[in-house]
């Protein structure tokens, strides 16, 4: 494979893993913010649970894009997500494609976000290696003023087997943009946002549904980095450092550099 090749796949993965954590949750409020810290927000006075979540995308046209599944796990504002290649499916998504990102050690991608030590983790399993990124330089680029919340109840629907108070959120920004969603929250799981549908400004329409709810604590542990996995500063230093390991020796210097024989 291609070093550009590669790269833009991997850099692809990275940002499937972590932005889809935060657009599936209709949480558009202050751009600057760590998807952990917009997910944490959502859940209101659910504190610590671990559930399931199946994601589906649909273009400005009605077109499906590939459907994700995730794991979720939070513990007193910690938030972790977990997600499988493996488990992406249909938008054209093919098993090749999957078996490729799999040969890479990408088909696995896990986000640790930690408020009280304002750090986040991209963990990639599959590589042994995970990206440790410092949230407060998010939080510092934040706008100061919070952005209006307003919310409407719809009615009462039945999700899931359980029964939810369904409601229209709007979201304000103190730019002026607006961000719209549709919220069902079951009453008998403490307000949990079961499912939730969200337009964007450009008419993309993602819907997050919610599975195999468990209320109990996580373990701890599930929100440190792996302690025998390597850890690197950026993702981009991250995936050259995978790309350098799979490659022949002698593919390319140790800097990152030409491969040799390459024309300079």
């Amino acid at each position: 494979m291609k070093t550009t090749q590669f790269l833009s796949v991997a850099l692809a993965a990275a940002v499937v893993g972590v932005a889809t954590a935060a657009m599936g949750q209709g949480t558009m409020g202050r751009a600057a913010r760590d998807p952990g810290e917009q997910l944490a927000q959502l859940f209101g006075r659910n504190k610590a649970f671990s559930a399931d979540a199946s994601v589906s995308v649909k273009d400005p046209s009605g077109k499906e894009m590939p459907a994700m599944e995730f794991s979720y796990a939070m513990l007193d504002g910690k938030v972790r997500t977990d997600m499988d290649m493996a488990k992406i499916h249909g938008g054209g998504m093919t098993p090749q494609a999957i078996m490729q990102m799999k040969s890479m050690g990408m088909d696995r991608i896990v986000h640790i976000f930690l408020p009280e030590k304002k750090v986040s983790y991209m963990i990639y399993p599959g590589m042994k290696a995970y990206c440790q990124m410092d949230t407060s330089k998010l939080a510092a680029q934040r706008e100061a003023k919070e952005p209006k919340i307003e919310k409407t109840e719809l009615g009462k629907e039945t999700v899931e087997g359980h029964p939810c108070v369904k409601s229209k959120v709007v979201i304000t920004q103190d730019d002026g943009k607006k961000f719209e969603s549709l919220q069902w929250q079951a009453t008998d799981l403490k307000d949990f946002p079961v499912k939730s549908e969200m337009t964007s400004e450009d008419g993309t329409v993602v819907t997050t549904l919610f599975k195999n709810i468990n209320q109990s604590k996580p373990d701890a542990s599930l929100f440190d980095p792996p302690a025998d996995f390597k850890r690197y500063d950026t993702i981009q230093e991250l995936m050259m450092g995978n790309m350098q390991h799979m490659m022949p020796p002698g593919a390319m210097s140790p800097h990152g550099g030409m491969p040799q024989g390459g024309s300079q």
